[in-house]
């Protein structure tokens, strides 16, 4: 293709030669000369075609160029609900990190609790979080599936590989939250206004997308150990003590269209089979320790631990691949997700759902 483009000429003669005769028709003092006959028809009706094929080829550029200044453009979301005055970050200059820094490390991060690390540069944000269903009129707003919507593994799951319908997480969904920015931001965890504000009011397990163009957050309740499942407890304490290597094999994602075209429900597929994140997206993870400070009045104000996964679609071109075909559906989408703590022995044994969201 490139070498037919680069040489005109030989574009010309490939289209040209084809529409003519050479016939030695005429004869002057007993010499054959050859003439030059057009298919004038097939000419008219080639150059037709070129014609129709290059104005829907320039209309094609011209809508791909838009598209690709659109998606560049940072935008300023409406507000979906009332806010008020502190719901607006301020915009601020932001520098830009490339997708380089995007890598799996050896161990996972965790954050110690005298660590004052700086907080993350913002843009214009929806209302945080956003509204519940129905509220809104049901437009922009989340809630919470049934967790035997999802099929997880069973007791006996080794031997007849199984799966049943999950019992009942034990995360609470706090809400959730979406930010539209030129940049996504990690660690969100730092950022004042995440989940209203009120992050550090209870543990929270804190999922972060990072979107091309912009954050999409969970957050979820955090509950006491002894509330929980009494084998995701194990489970959970195993997640939470181990490195990088550990949680990347274990951490599974299970997405279920309830509602949405054909389409949609062929890239995100059945809603049987969870993918481990890990696997096939960076993750990185920022697990902060609980703190307590004393007030002017003198009383101990504590703040509680999170435990943030950051998701880097931004790094996965098969991932931003079926975003980019979701994303142009959302009006008539409704997604359940879910997310899992693989149990890879039979002492884990049955799963159940860690938290979800739709």
């Amino acid at each position: 293709m490139a070498w037919t483009l680069q040489r005109p000429l030989y574009v010309a003669a490939c289209i040209i030669l084809p529409l003519v005769l050479f016939r030695p028709v005429l004869y002057v003092r007993n010499v054959c000369i050859p003439s030059l006959t057009f298919k004038l028809d097939t000419l008219l009706l080639t150059y037709g075609l070129i014609w129709y094929a290059t104005k829907r080829f320039v209309q094609t550029q011209e809508r791909s160029k838009a598209q690709t200044r659109a998606a560049t453009t940072t935008v300023t979301p409406k507000k979906m609900v009332d806010a008020t005055d502190n719901d607006m970050i301020d915009e601020e200059e932001q520098s830009t990190d490339d997708e380089s820094d995007f890598v799996d490390g050896t161990n996972a991060v965790d954050i110690p609790s005298s660590a004052s690390s700086p907080k993350p540069d913002g843009k214009k944000i929806l209302s945080s979080p956003l509204p519940k269903y129905p509220d809104n009129n049901g437009a922009s707003c989340w809630s919470k599936p049934k967790d035997t919507l999802f099929k997880v593994r069973s007791a006996t799951y080794l031997q007849d590989r199984v799966k049943l319908p999950s019992g009942p997480a034990p995360f609470e969904c706090r809400g959730i939250d979406m930010w539209l920015t030129d940049h996504a931001e990690r660690h969100i965890a730092r950022h004042p206004a995440v989940c209203g504000g009120k992050l550090a009011d209870c543990d929270t397990f804190l999922v972060n997308f990072l979107l091309p163009f912009g954050n999409f957050c969970a957050y979820f309740r955090v509950p006491p150990l002894q509330d929980f499942p009494p084998k995701l407890a194990k489970v959970w304490t195993e997640f939470v003590q181990g490195d990088q290597q550990y949680r990347d094999a274990r951490l599974k994602l299970l997405p279920v269209v309830l509602e949405g075209p054909w389409i949609v429900k062929t890239a995100v597929g059945p809603g049987t089979s969870p993918a481990l994140l890990g696997k096939v997206i960076p993750l990185q993870y920022y697990f902060s320790k609980p703190t307590s400070s004393t007030t002017a009045g003198g009383t101990t104000a504590k703040q509680h631990s999170y435990y943030e996964v950051d998701v880097i679609i931004t790094a996965s071109q098969i991932a931003k691949g079926i975003l980019s075909v979701v994303k142009g559906h959302t009006k008539a989408l409704d997604i359940a997700f879910a997310f899992i703590i693989e149990a890879s022995s039979e002492e884990d044994l049955p799963e159940t759902v860690l938290c979800s969201f739709a």
